[in-house]
């Protein structure tokens, strides 16, 4: 099976999930509960929701396509099995699987423009960002780096996806149409709101993204040009973050 489609639903899988934690996450910290009516929190839900079943079911199945070496229309369900009761990321996607469907049906429930009801979203989205870092290289370390490398993952997917969700939010307040003078002025305090958290949250992305580095390239040389396109990237990534980590600094102060 070609890596191009695995790649895609993978990034796209990685991508929906931080949106699931950082959406609800921003109507907590960012929103007062009289502004949360005014965005359509449980429409975004619902659609991200659905879509990270479908994303999760359909990586897991191109997983095992990709192990077996078969086609999607060919998959070797005993090998799915072995995966689901016998290997950490069979138990991951169970899990991921399970708390993104229960978050979903928190949504359909459950007001979600409630507190209660966001924070609950909020804390199972987090479970399912969370073990993805069981499909990635956080649990490829071993020895001594093994544990330090697999917090750090977490922590970066977790960070990640609130930075994604806070940057989506904030974009769709400024860009709708038929944004009002006192949906600015909402940015404006969110925008400023997030200055701190949006800082703390860069910060942790530099810290664990360096540790990830360390424990996959070891002594290597971060200067581009001397390694592989993984440093290139990785610190083409640093700059990028520090930039707005920069901005975030100058807006709070």
């Amino acid at each position: 099976m070609s890596e191009r489609p695995i790649i895609a639903v993978r990034f796209a899988l990685y991508a929906i999930e931080g949106l699931q934690l950082g959406v609800p996450l921003f109507g907590l910290y960012a929103l007062r509960a009289s502004e949360r009516s005014q965005h359509p929190f449980r429409t975004w839900l619902i659609l991200l929701g659905l879509g990270a079943v479908a994303l999760n079911i359909l990586g897991f199945a191109q997983l095992i396509a990709s192990m077996s070496g078969t086609s999607l229309n060919a998959i070797d369900l005993g090998l799915a099995r072995s995966i689901l009761l016998t290997a950490p990321m069979g138990w991951a996607f169970a899990l991921r699987l399970a708390v993104t469907v229960l978050a979903l049906a928190l949504v359909v429930l459950v007001s979600a423009n409630n507190t209660n009801a966001l924070a609950g979203i909020a804390a199972l989205s987090s479970i399912a960002l969370a073990s993805l870092a069981w499909n990635g290289h956080g649990v490829a370390t071993e020895g001594a780096l093994a544990w330090p490398h697999l917090i750090a993952d977490i922590v970066h997917l977790l960070a990640a996806g609130v930075w994604l969700g806070a940057i989506a939010c904030l974009f769709y307040m400024v860009a709708r149409p038929k944004a009002s003078l006192t949906d600015l002025t909402v940015a404006e305090r969110c925008l400023r709101s997030f200055g701190v958290v949006g800082s703390v949250v860069v910060a942790l992305l530099i810290v664990t993204g360096l540790i990830n580095g360390f424990a996959i390239l070891g002594g290597q040389s971060l200067a581009p040009g001397t390694g592989s396109t993984y440093i290139v990237l990785m610190v083409s990534k640093l700059a990028l973050v520090g930039v707005p980590a920069v901005v975030g600094l100058l807006i709070f102060f």
